[in-house]
C-alpha cells in the first residue's frame, strides 16, 4: 500500500480518537506523500460519518495542512 494511503488511514483513526498530536503528524505525513487538501477533507468526512466526533478535528487538520 502506498505511504500516502497509509497516512490517510492513520489520519482517519486520529480523527476518531481525537488525538491532536496524531492529527498533526499524519496530516504532515499525508501531505509529504502527495495527499491533497481535498483528500484530507474527504478523510475527515468519512471518519465523521463513522464516528461523529471526528468532524471537530477537521479544522485542525486543514489548518495544519495549510501551514506546511
Amino acid at each position: 500500500m502506498p505511504t500516502k494511503y497509509r497516512e490517510l488511514i492513520a489520519l482517519s483513526v486520529a480523527f476518531t480518537t481525537q488525538c491532536p498530536l496524531c492529527v498533526d503528524l499524519h496530516t504532515a505525513g499525508a501531505k509529504a506523500h502527495g495527499a491533497t487538501r481535498e483528500e484530507i477533507a474527504e478523510v475527515c468526512m468519512i471518519a465523521a460519518a463513522m464516528a461523529g466526533a471526528a468532524y471537530g478535528q477537521r479544522l485542525l487538520s486543514l489548518k495544519l495542512y495549510d501551514q506546511r
